[in-house]
């Protein structure tokens, strides 16, 4: 990641956020990535075939989904690319990087598992899990807001344990007004991902005027162009913006948490329990905090404080 004075400040802003309270937050092509290696990132190895390390996971021989995800040796991975820094596409390389895509490398490691990526729109992500398209989305999808489960949010889906927790910010252009409570965002203009629970939170919370947009990052050229008042975003997608040069800035204290998780197909027991164990054996090895730590500047968002 980036050095030097923006880097300091920006990373003391969120540590700060952090310490309030645990943090929470998430194209249509395809690659596949080789299967992974008997060991797991950081932790012990689980050997044998993916078959094999499924049956001792779960203690019998996977059902459903997860029978077939395991028989062919490969999960399709949902993972929209445009939303950095938990999924971009590397300018250099060319290859989807970011702190999700090395947790769905992760899982597949533990699981044995090699990898279809695909890169589709946020807002079509869920009817993808429930038609079978997409196994998994790891997209930093939330599972819950401020701590209560959102299961009617999304009544199709069924999530893992959470793998990290960010924060619900509203961001302004560079020396714009804060916002201190939801009752200052009346009567404003606040850009904002369709199919969000940001977009949920805005419209259920305040009187403001919202604006949707594919992704929430479409949304930061209004905010700088004067066309909108306010983008309201996770908190390290707007911190990135603004480590990349944008004139953008946080305007007050976050307004909601998020728990972030793995979200599949509703019913899929035996494929939930098994991605809840990769998540849980991440965040035991500590694979997941040197993950978080690399991909937003030194700060572990992997846990509640």
């Amino acid at each position: 990641m980036r050095e030097g004075k923006t880097y300091i400040v920006v990373a003391v802003l969120l540590v700060a956020i952090v310490g309030m309270m645990g943090l929470a937050i998430g194209c249509g092509s395809s690659d596949t990535t080789d299967g992974a290696s008997a060991s797991p990132t950081g932790g012990t190895a689980i050997s044998g075939s993916a078959m094999e390390r499924a049956t001792a996971i779960l203690g019998h021989e996977p059902t459903g989904l997860a029978k077939d995800i395991v028989t062919k040796g490969e999960v399709v991975v949902a993972n929209d690319s445009d939303y950095p820094p938990q999924s971009s596409v590397d300018p250099v390389t060319n290859e989807v990087v970011g702190f999700d895509v090395d947790v769905a490398k992760g899982m597949a490691e533990i699981l044995g598992l090699g990898i279809k990526w695909e890169h589709p729109v946020w807002a079509t992500i869920p009817s993808g899990l429930q038609n079978g398209r997409y196994h998994v989305s790891i997209g930093s999808m939330p599972s819950a807001i401020n701590g209560v489960k959102i299961a009617e949010r999304w009544p199709t889906l069924d999530f893992s344990d959470p793998y990290y927790y960010t924060t619900g910010q509203i961001f302004v252009k560079k020396g714009g007004p804060q916002v201190n409570t939801p009752a200052d965002l009346a009567g404003k203009t606040v850009g904002v991902g369709a199919q969000t629970i940001f977009y949920d939170w805005l419209k259920t919370k305040t009187d403001a005027i919202v604006k949707t947009y594919d992704i929430d990052v479409d949304a930061f050229p209004d905010l700088l162009n004067g066309n909108i008042d306010f983008v309201m975003t996770a908190g390290p997608t707007g911190q990135q913006a603004i480590l990349d040069g944008k004139p953008m800035e946080f305007s007050g204290k976050p307004l909601c948490y998020e728990d972030l998780s793995m979200a599949v197909k509703k019913g899929e027991t035996d494929w939930v329990n098994l991605l809840t164990y990769t998540v849980q054996q991440m965040h035991e090895n500590g694979a997941l905090t040197a993950m978080s730590k690399q991909w937003y500047n030194g700060i572990d968002l992997t846990t509640k404080k």
